[in-house]
């Protein structure tokens, strides 16, 4: 006798429909195939902190070639945060079994797991798909469109070349596009080198044009991710029901494809359910990675679909990815996480999207979502389809309040010069020595009361380090995620004790006195009402008029204060710019930042 399922519902809101936060735009860069012009390509990317992917074949010349040291260049850019995935083992033998499996287990071999695809060749059939879900996460290809909509098609992921051909106008104005309607856009090349603006170059991207794009990149404050982590972020490991896997569905159903040269949807039996596959475009954004579950708004009576999986226990948000094939209309989708009422809940959908079901609790292991009709709202009668269910751990928030002596200005609230001035990067600034932190946070604008970045780290006790986040220091000493939304999230995170550690460009690192509760609703933890707030001897400075905040002057971010703090000063003095140097924070370097480092000398850090 099967387990019965049991799920905590709460209800946060009065209904649910599509997801309030909008992801994008974001930008990805990706090479194919394998050479050795690739470690210039590394160094660019590294002078501008971003990472990038590479979807390698085992035989190719450069990766199987002796002397060049390829293997050791892929694991110097994975530590840099780039991925390095598959593109079949032998290039020439296109997308089969053997050859996709082959790769796989060369990457495994070589400590790059968990990796994506694309696709040699431009190869791309609902066959090859079923070959290529085995081994990764993901299936892409050369499209040529100009960017994605959500929502995304994990089986069909869409890139376009950025190649020596291409003009720089036409690219900025894609870049536009995709910050006015959150695209993602993944641009493709090859090898690097060539001359800019060549005619009919679709293979190499020169250095001219590499940083023509990444400077407009990040004129726009666009993020730069890999392609797993934008896939991560949408499609949650082990969090995602395909709705089309017989493992996933009860009653298990067969599917039928859309001939290639067939070029609309036939009519589907509304007596039943259809599990159809896809091969045209018909609307937009399209899906035809996967196959999808339909059922017809004329029929009330269909046995109920249980669409299910195993999960870890906790608190999730629930999406699903709803397909219209009847553009146009308006309709009612009923669904219940109970099996005992299959309508308990509604949502109502009039375009291809990702809509919110709102949130779940999951006690023993096992989520499933029922579902059994749907109404018209507006409209004539339709096919309605699932293709993904998502369940989205709630984040662990991390709600902390915290002063930077530096622009503290006595009345409880800290300056936003560096803001107001427009020079708080809009990437977050830890990714060179000593922090190291590879988060691709970013921001195109900021809200008037930023005062700066700063670094968040979760301890599992007082040394080991479980995960890092920066998010941005507001002038009242609130800390809000990227976002803005609210408290800096950690995803993947489990409930529990932990010791908080904050880390700023030029100020002294704090860490809470022990380790503190965090979950979902984590409560306040205030660092600016006493020093016993913070781990160690004197760990806090106490500021004019009450309270205490984080100590000044460590501009060289030895962990310690001393004179040699003083020398990037003498080297700055009296430029204009976001410095470390800047002590005060008041957007130029002066003899005022000489004297706060002066009243705190020999000051250091009581994070161990």
């Amino acid at each position: 006798m099967k387990r019965k399922i049991i799920l905590l519902i709460t209800l946060l809101l009065l209904s649910y429909g599509y997801s309030n936060a909008q992801y994008g735009p974001v930008v990805s860069f990706t090479y194919d195939d394998g050479s050795d012009t690739w470690p210039a390509l590394f160094n660019v990317f590294q002078e501008y902190g971003f990472p990038a992917v590479v979807y390698i074949n085992a035989l190719n010349w450069w990766v199987n070639g002796a002397g060049y040291n390829a293997v050791n260049t892929l694991l110097e850019m994975k530590a840099a945060g780039w991925e390095v995935s598959n593109h079949t083992y032998n290039h020439d033998l296109g997308v089969t079994e053997t050859n996709v499996s082959q790769m796989k287990s060369w990457l495994d071999s070589h400590e790059f797991p968990n990796s994506g695809f694309a696709s040699p060749n431009n190869d791309w059939s609902h066959s090859r798909v079923n070959i290529v879900k085995k081994y990764s996460s993901y299936y892409s290809r050369a499209t040529e469109l100009p960017g994605m909509s959500q929502p995304f098609d994990l089986y069909h992921i869409e890139r376009i070349n950025l190649t020596n051909r291409d003009n720089i106008t036409t690219i900025r104005t894609m870049l536009d596009s995709a910050v006015a309607n959150n695209k993602w856009i993944i641009f493709i090349a090859h090898e690097f080198g060539g001359t800019y603006r060549t005619p009919d170059d679709t293979w190499y991207q020169s250095d001219s044009l590499l940083r023509l794009v990444l400077n407009a990149v990040v004129e726009r404050g666009i993020p730069v991710k890999s392609v797993r982590e934008v896939i991560n972020d949408f499609f949650p490991p082990d969090c995602v029901i395909e709705c089309s896997k017989d493992s996933m569905q009860f009653p298990v159903l067969p599917y039928f494809e859309q001939p290639e040269n067939q070029a609309e949807p036939p009519v589907f039996n509304t007596s039943v359910w259809n599990e159809y596959w896809h091969n045209t475009t018909w609307t937009d954004p399209h899906l035809i990675g996967s196959p999808v579950v339909y059922y017809n708004t004329s029929n009330d009576s269909l046995q109920v679909m249980k669409f299910h999986r195993y999960v870890l226990n906790g608190q999730y948000d629930v999406t699903a990815t709803i397909l219209l094939k009847n553009p146009g209309g308006t309709y009612r989708l009923y669904y219940s996480f109970d099996s005992t009422n299959t309508a308990q809940y509604n949502v109502v959908v009039n375009k291809n999207s990702d809509v919110s079901l709102g949130p779940v609790t999951v006690t023993n292991g096992q989520f499933a979502l029922y579902t059994q009709n749907a109404d018209v709202v507006s409209g004539g009668a339709g096919d309605v389809g699932w293709a993904f269910i998502k369940l989205f751990a709630k984040p662990l928030l991390v709600n902390i309040k915290v002063f930077l002596e530096g622009p503290y200005n006595g009345s409880g609230t800290m300056t936003t010069t560096l803001n107001t001035q427009g020079l708080i990067p809009k990437y977050q600034p830890f990714k060179k020595a000593p922090w190291n932190y590879l988060g691709t946070e970013a921001r195109a604008t900021f809200p008037a009361n930023v005062v700066d970045w700063v670094l968040i780290e979760l301890r599992s006790d007082s040394t080991t380090i479980v995960s890092k986040r920066a998010g941005l220091l507001l002038s009242d000493g609130s800390v809000v995620d990227v976002d803005g939304s609210g408290p800096v999230k950690f995803k993947g995170i489990s409930n529990g004790n932990y010791y908080v550690v904050v880390r700023h460009r030029n100020h002294l690192a704090i860490m809470t006195s022990s380790a503190i509760a965090l979950s979902s609703s984590s409560p306040l933890y205030d660092f600016t009402i006493a020093q016993s707030q913070a781990y160690g001897t004197d760990p806090l400075v106490a500021l004019p008029g009450g309270g205490f905040g984080m100590i000044a002057g460590d501009g060289n971010n030895s962990t310690i204060i001393t004179a040699s703090d003083v020398t990037p000063i003498i080297t700055n003095l009296n430029n204009f710019a976001y410095l470390d140097a800047d002590v005060n924070m008041s957007a130029i370097v002066t003899a005022a930042d000489v004297t706060k480092i002066i009243s705190n000398l020999n000051k250091s850090t009581n994070v161990p």
